[in-house]
C-alpha cells in the first residue's frame, strides 16, 4: 500500500454453517490465518488451498475456542485436564 495504510475485513457468519470464501489466492499470508480460524473456531473456507488442520491434531473432535466446545476427558488414551484444573 503506498500510504502504509491498514485494512481489516470483517464477515458474519451463521453459527451452524460458518462458510466464508478463501482469500488465500488474494494474500499468501491468509493460508495460515485461515487453518488457524479452521482449526479453533470451525469456520470453513472455501477454495482453500490446503484445508488441513494446522494446531490440533486431524482426529480432534470439535474447535476449542468456540464457547459451545466441550473439552474431552482424554485423547487416544490420554486424560486430559481442562485449563485451570486441578
Amino acid at each position: 500500500m503506498r500510504n502504509h495504510g491498514e485494512l481489516a475485513i470483517k464477515v458474519r457468519v451463521p453459527r451452524d454453517a460458518p462458510h466464508v470464501r478463501s482469500v488465500a489466492d488474494v494474500w499468501s499470508t491468509a493460508d495460515w490465518h485461515e487453518r488457524e480460524a479452521f482449526d479453533l473456531l470451525g469456520v470453513t473456507f472455501d477454495q482453500h488451498p490446503d484445508p488441513r488442520r494446522i494446531l490440533c491434531p486431524d482426529d480432534w473432535v470439535g474447535h476449542p475456542l468456540r464457547k459451545d466446545y466441550e473439552f474431552p476427558t482424554e485423547y487416544q488414551g490420554i486424560p486430559c485436564a481442562a485449563a485451570g484444573a486441578e
